[in-house]
């Protein structure tokens, strides 16, 4: 009740001339925390101007490159945006296009994308291959 309080002044306005299209960023600080080196991962999604959904947090294990860092961090926006797209189905706006996550790691969107195997990225458990499912299905 103490946050309500103290943040009625704040608002998201939208335009009525702006489409209302989901956005997602992501990104990951690998082995950013000096005393443990876990890296933080972070994403934002916007709903017209607004940001809707935001999150950075610690990964729960120390990822070995930053390519792995940045991929749990595109899963774990992967799985927001199940969230998200079903929240907004409730509310009556379907999504007709999918939604896009903007990642800045190119071995990242690559791995995501390719639906090779390869042995240099062995390391990566399975359940991070979410992504991978969701980049390839019809509805995001």
């Amino acid at each position: 009740m103490r946050y309500i309080k103290h943040t009625l002044q704040c608002e998201i306005f939208y335009e009525a001339k702006n489409q209302l299209q989901v956005h997602g960023y992501t990104d990951a600080d690998w082995v950013g925390n000096v005393s443990d080196r876990r890296s933080i991962s972070g994403f934002m999604f916007s709903f017209g101007n607004g940001v809707v959904s935001w999150s950075s947090k610690k990964q729960l294990t120390v990822t070995l490159s930053n390519t792995k860092a940045q991929y749990k961090g595109v899963t774990i926006v992967a799985c927001e945006i199940v969230w998200l797209q079903k929240l907004l189905s409730d509310l009556g706006h379907s999504m007709d296009v999918p939604i896009a996550i903007y990642c800045d790691n190119i071995s990242s969107i690559l791995l995501a994308n390719n639906p090779v195997y390869h042995v240099k990225i062995k390391h990566i458990e399975v359940h991070y291959h979410f992504i991978r499912g969701k980049s390839s299905s019809k509805r995001n």
